[in-house]
């Protein structure tokens, strides 16, 4: 009787959750799958994502509902990073050390060190102009990154 009265109250208490918001299941494919704001919905959509294992990719990937994290917020991080710090940039590539270029060697998926080497010997082709916007920086330097075997092995590109 004492275990059939918990495991009433866990359900209950599941199910308060589930009413408490749309998602509180996260994302995943449960979430795609059972959206309605009901508890048995809220319920099947977190046995979902939990039996399939579908959540961690779906959040590495910022697919299937996940919007936070993922290789395309990665993307859109560096592109940001890059134009909001654009001149410390350039003056840190030049020289090859400082911490926004660390920043930069890993919102690249690079190792800091072998980064900022690289960078300062490849500063003209990444600063072909005192014109060069951070988007064209940012496409030099994949260009370069790339084009060298040891970077793009480093970096896994």
């Amino acid at each position: 009787m004492k275990r059939s009265l918990w495991m009433l109250v866990a359900v209950i208490g599941m199910a308060a959750s589930a009413q408490a918001g749309q998602n509180d299941a996260g994302c995943g494919l449960g979430a795609q799958l059972f959206k309605e704001n009901r508890p048995v919905d809220q319920i099947l959509a977190a046995t979902t994502n939990g039996t399939f294992g579908n959540q961690t990719f779906a959040i590495t990937t910022g697919t299937l509902g996940c919007s936070s994290g993922g290789l395309i917020k990665t993307a859109m991080e560096r592109e940001v990073f890059t134009a909001s710090n654009l001149r410390v940039l350039e003056v840190e590539l030049a020289a090859g050390k400082g911490e926004y270029t660390a920043s930069l060697a890993a919102l690249s998926g690079c190792p800091a060190v072998p980064f900022q080497a690289f960078a300062k010997s490849h500063y003209d082709a990444l600063f072909p102009s005192d014109k060069t916007t951070s988007a064209e920086l940012l496409i030099h330097l994949d260009q370069a990154l790339g084009s060298d075997p040891s970077m793009a092995k480093a970096c896994a590109l």
